[in-house]
């Protein structure tokens, strides 16, 4: 009759093994020079990867995010959960340039819902996927102007409405590739709280993409910037100065 017996090992074996990284370490990994260390990490390890609840600081340099010391020491801060030594989950990110996100990670991409403060002053909250907007949600220019709607790959796509806050109206329709293909543009009841109101009303009207010459608008808009355009039911014309025109960074240049 056989007998088991315990596979042997060798010393060096046995000490690899041991010295993996389980549970609740602190390491200070990948250093550059003597006075500075390129990142580390506390948290939580399985079988010597990132897995669980940590943190991890990363040090560059020639960026601004946050200066640390007077070599203008710069850190990029990740808090949150790991897979497999990737972050996996929900987390808080600070990223190099000064933006700041919180929510879900897979795979060191944002995935799922998540809220972003731009470093320019815009802000979105809504589903992500790859690292991009995608799905619903709420899009806030610096300059307050806002976004509520459909997005796919990090574009407005789909329907949506825009509230142009600063003169006062709203745009209902669809979008693609970040363009107003088609809906209504009207006044909006904050209009006269606005911060620059137009200075007549606008009835609702019907916008669309199409000219008599058969061009789309961001064609014309790339040939001539300072064009006005009126849109009516049947078609969208040059508007004299004297109609209730509205410019084209009121309209498309969003």
């Amino acid at each position: 009759m056989p007998f088991l017996k315990c596979i042997k090992t060798s010393y060096t074996e046995r000490r690899i093994e041991n010295s993996k990284r389980n549970g609740l370490r602190h390491a200070i990994f990948s250093p550059q020079t003597k006075e500075l260390f390129k990142s580390y990490y506390i948290g939580e390890w399985k079988n010597d990867v990132k897995k669980g609840r940590g943190k991890e600081v990363d040090r560059y340099f020639n960026y601004c995010i946050k200066v640390t010391d007077a070599n203008r020491t710069i850190r990029r801060y990740y808090i949150g959960q790991w897979v497999a030594g990737k972050k996996q989950g929900f987390g808080y990110n600070w990223f190099k340039d000064g933006s700041y996100y919180e929510g879900n990670f897979c795979r060191n991409k944002r995935q799922d819902y998540g809220r972003m403060w731009h470093c320019n002053g815009d802000y979105y909250e809504g589903a992500w996927k790859d690292d991009l907007y995608h799905g619903m949600g709420l899009l806030v220019k610096d300059n307050g102007n806002k976004y509520e709607g459909q997005f796919v790959k990090g574009k407005k796509e789909g329907y949506g409405t825009y509230y142009h806050i600063v003169t006062g109206q709203e745009q209902r329709g669809f979008w693609t590739n970040d363009w107003f293909i088609n809906g209504t543009i009207s006044d909006a009841d904050f209009r006269q709280r606005a911060i620059c109101p137009t200075p007549y009303p606008i009835p609702e009207v019907e916008a669309i993409t199409r000219i008599n010459d058969s061009r789309n608008i961001s064609e014309i808009m790339e040939n001539d910037q300072k064009a006005e355009f009126v849109f009516i039911e049947a078609d969208c014309k040059r508007a004299p100065k004297q109609q209730h025109a509205i410019q084209n960074e009121s309209l498309l240049f969003v």
